[in-house]
């Protein structure tokens, strides 16, 4: 759902981190203003759990908007322009002024691990950090569950790329390929970040998998956590996007990005072409609002959703071909 910060050829003293505070119905928006100013086109959502609300899978309604600028673009009239794009947007739709804070690279990459522990995701996934054992953090929260006989643990170190599992979306995409992965299934998964899916799809028991993303830090990522979760061998990583994989007849097509380029992958980057007859594609980083579009946009590559799946504000949609179009278009 999110493109991670690239590789930067000098590297700079600092991170311009630009944040805004909205909610489901205002997050697309922001994200949109902001993302042409974003190193890389890169912009998180990110979303808390519900510290009050005893549903593992309750959200908080606020959704934090954040973007990076490296330092040497980093000027008065960047926030100006920032602060002015924000200030009309926010006339049509409530929104607070952004709040600018430097980061230091180090900082950035690592402030965010105080706040990552182990956690469950669906009925038998395990999400470990690689820098913190399970007795280490039960130490620290006796309320932590345990892992159990029958889980499969994730051991992630994510770095700068996206894909802790945190994520409402990344969770929903973890729950669909606990439910549709079968042992020996080729599977593609467009954005990889961290290589979280496509790890989980390995330990799964997925056996051809190549994992694609535009940016080195994530690939680099990617190529680290499978090596680390010893499922290297099955999972080829590349740098690249959708239109630079040949190969097609997948079993298990993944992508969890945001809704206005999943829109564009199907319409204009023949994403369905690359499911096998039976496959199953799995789309993710999709807000409420925007699923009738993506759906719309799902029907008319020939495809239909077989379901759907909501948590709060975000959906995500498994999706197969439409027999009776493709018939439709042979004849």
């Amino acid at each position: 759902m999110v493109a991670a910060l690239s590789h930067y050829a000098l590297r700079p003293m600092y991170w311009l981190e630009v944040r805004v505070i909205t909610d489901g119905e205002g997050a697309e928006a922001v994200a949109e203003a902001l993302r042409p100013f974003a190193y890389n086109d890169g912009v998180v959502l990110e979303q808390l759990g519900a510290a009050s609300d005893p549903d593992p899978d309750a959200l908080e309604e606020a959704i934090t908007v954040k973007i990076y600028v490296p330092e040497d673009q980093d000027t008065p009239a960047l926030r100006r322009r920032l602060e002015e794009i924000l200030y009309h947007l926010g006339r049509l739709y409530p929104l607070p002024p952004p709040v600018f804070q430097r980061l230091e690279e180090e900082e950035w990459a690592n402030a965010w691990k105080a706040h990552y522990k182990p956690f469950r995701v669906g009925n038998h996934i395990w999400i470990q950090p690689s820098w913190l054992s399970v007795a280490e953090a039960a130490a620290e929260d006796a309320t932590l569950a345990t892992i159990g006989p029958g889980d499969v643990v994730l051991t992630l170190d994510p770095g700068m790329a996206f894909g802790t599992g945190l994520h409402p979306t990344t969770q929903m995409c973890l729950q669909a390929l606990e439910e549709v992965v079968r042992p020996g299934q080729r599977l593609l998964d467009v954005g990889t970040g961290s290589g979280i899916l496509a790890v989980a799809a390995a330990r799964l028991g997925a056996h051809s998998i190549l994992a694609i993303d535009s940016d080195e830090i994530a690939v680099k990522a990617a190529i680290a956590n499978a090596a680390q979760n010893d499922v290297a061998g099955r999972i080829a990583i590349r740098q690249g996007t959708l239109a630079t994989v040949q190969e097609q007849g997948w079993d298990l097509v993944v992508v969890n990005i945001l809704a206005t380029v999943i829109i564009s992958l199907l319409q204009e980057g023949g994403l369905l072409n690359y499911l096998a007859p039976d496959g199953r594609l799995i789309l993710s980083g999709i807000i409420d609002e925007q699923a009738p579009a993506v759906e719309s946009a799902i029907i008319h590559a020939g495809g239909q959703v077989v379901q759907s799946v909501a948590v709060r504000d975000w959906i995500t949609l498994i999706v197969a071909h439409n027999r009776t179009t493709a018939a439709h278009k042979q004849s």
